[in-house]
């Protein structure tokens, strides 16, 4: 196993431990831990920008976004750990503003929004940037979780659309300027090599 993967399974690792053991105290506490969800514009809940994502209401809220996350983490990955990093804690603070800021006044909790923020990050980098790999992982995104565009809709009240809206915005955006950026180095790179 290349070092880029194993330093890709101990983040993922990580970011899924942490919510199991979230949601193991949250569980034990008859769920006091929800309350540490973001609570739109209530100074008093700050720490909620942090908490939310590692928060989950049910073990099937849970499995379903740890599965979608791990996926969809792994291929953000292909372009690096660090990148990976990057675009998680963008699309973790992107959404959480956009939740504290424009939200339902409710908490919200959950990956979702990190997770819609990867996949949009993988989208838009792909239009942008046009290698056949990362066409490919869009393409391969698409198929698996092309019906995600419908959690941009407020069709039921306890799913929180504004996260996934807001982390899409997020990752939308990182991957715009991700791809500007790779194509300029490219570009450079291949103009130092004539």
């Amino acid at each position: 196993m290349q070092t880029k993967d194993q330093d890709t399974l101990k983040f993922i690792s990580l970011v899924v431990i942490v919510c199991i053991v979230t949601h193991i105290i949250n569980i034990m506490t008859a769920g006091s831990l929800s309350d540490f969800g973001v609570l739109p514009r209530h100074f008093g809940h700050l720490t909620g920008l942090a908490a939310y994502p590692f928060i989950h209401g049910s073990w099937g809220h849970l499995v379903s976004n740890l599965i979608s996350f791990s996926i969809l983490a792994f291929l953000v990955s292909r372009s690096g750990v660090s990148r990976l990093i990057a675009v998680f804690v963008i699309s973790w603070v992107g959404s959480a503003i956009g939740i504290w800021i424009f939200g339902r006044m409710h908490y919200h909790i959950g990956l979702s929004g990190v997770i819609y923020g990867l996949w949009a990050y993988l989208l838009i980098y792909a239009v942008m940037y046009r290698s056949i790999k990362s066409i490919a992982i869009a393409v391969l995104v698409m198929f698996f979780y092309g019906s995600m565009v419908w959690g941009f809709f407020p069709v039921n009240q306890w799913i929180s659309y504004e996260s996934h809206l807001f982390g899409a915005i997020s990752g939308a955006v990182t991957g715009y300027l991700y791809a500007r950026r790779d194509k300029r180095n490219k570009e450079y790179r291949d103009v130092s090599n004539i």
